[in-house]
This record gives structure tokens, C-alpha cells and sequence, in this order.
């Protein structure tokens, strides 16, 4: 489950308050294809690299102080809170494929969701983990400044690997190489 929660900044703390489930893929309701292709210009061709920073591609759509979140075990069998804000995201468009590299930030992970609202949350800095970086590939590319193709992700299937040539892979290693070094730095 995907979701548009608001994120209120305190002094030592971040409110995070659901608004409604979203679609993260998908070239008609999908955040993600939505807020880059408010980025491309006509010169926006594959093969291409791009970044969409979700706060200031968020705010860009008046869409102030709100984030993505996902809820990755929202069926669990057993009872598992794990939601995830979606920091970043880097593509590398090229051959009708668009492999992915969302930058996460761990804001439950594995909890008790009976000790927790998951509608509206407090979370410190001590609490969150981060970065958490997860991979995947959207049947899409960009072509003169336009979305092409579906922009949603493959159907289950025992090939779902993500294959990286090393353009692909030499561009998610520096962006995520750039957000350790911070990390490491605080």
C-alpha cells in the first residue's frame, strides 16, 4: 500500500498524519511518473538519468509539507508495522525499461502495529532508519520530454530481477555513494 501522509516538522520531532491511499506507478495516477515528467523538457530522451527529490517535486505541485509512504507489509499474516518514507528516487530511462532506485527512510520497521497509530505518528531522528535503499524496474522510458509506456511495475514472476548495465549501475552507485556520505558525516 502506498499513501500521501502529511509531515509536520517540530523542533525535535516530524508528525507524520495519513491523507489518502496513492498510486506510486502508473503513468495516469502514479506519483512518481507524475513529478518527473514535471522536470523533463523536450530535449528529456533516453537514454536518461534523472532524480526526483519527493519533498521539493511534492511542494513544486503545491503539495507543501506532505510525503509518500509505503506500507510494505500492509497483509502480513502475522501482525508487522513497516512503513517506509520515500526520500528519493533516481531512473535511469533507456530501452522501453526504466530500472529505479528509491532512497527510504525507516520509519517503522517490523513493529507492533497494536503499539502504534499508522494513521498518526511521531517519529525522532533516533527512531528512523536511514538510508534504506530498495531497487525495481517500471515498463516505461522517456522520449522527447514525454512519458512512455505504462510506467508501472512487471507482474509477479520468478524473473523479477533487476538488470543494471553499467551505466544504469554506475549512476544509482553514485547517488546513493552521495547520501552514505552525508549520513556519514552527521
Amino acid at each position: 500500500m502506498y499513501a500521501l501522509y502529511n509531515k509536520i516538522q517540530n523542533n525535535d520531532s516530524t508528525r507524520y498524519q495519513f491523507l489518502k491511499q496513492v498510486s506510486l506507478f502508473g503513468c495516469n495516477e502514479g506519483y512518481i511518473p507524475q513529478l518527473l515528467s514535471q522536470q523533463l523538457s523536450t530535449s528529456s530522451t533516453e537514454p536518461m538519468s534523472w532524480h526526483v527529490k519527493i519533498e521539493n517535486s511534492l511542494r513544486s505541485v503545491e503539495r507543501d509539507n506532505q510525503t509518500l509512504v509505503i506500507d510494505l507489509k500492509p497483509n502480513s499474516k502475522e501482525p508487522n508495522l513497516s512503513l517506509y518514507e520515500v526520500s528519493n528516487v533516481w531512473g535511469y530511462s533507456t530501452s522501453g525499461w526504466t530500472p529505479i532506485l528509491p532512497h527510504l527512510r525507516g520509519l517503522f520497521i517490523d513493529e507492533d502495529p497494536s503499539r502504534f497509530d499508522k494513521d498518526d505518528f511521531i517519529r525522532v531522528p533516533a527512531e528512523v532508519d536511514d538510508p534504506i535503499f530498495s531497487k525495481m524496474y517500471l515498463q516505461g522510458t522517456v522520449d522527447k520530454g514525454q512519458l512512455v509506456g505504462r510506467w508501472t511495475t512487471p507482474g509477479p514472476s520468478p524473473t523479477n530481477s533487476v538488470l543494471l548495465w553499467p551505466d544504469a549501475f554506475k549512476y544509482f552507485w553514485q547517488e546513493a555513494k552521495k547520501v552514505m556520505d552525508v549520513e556519514a558525516r552527521q
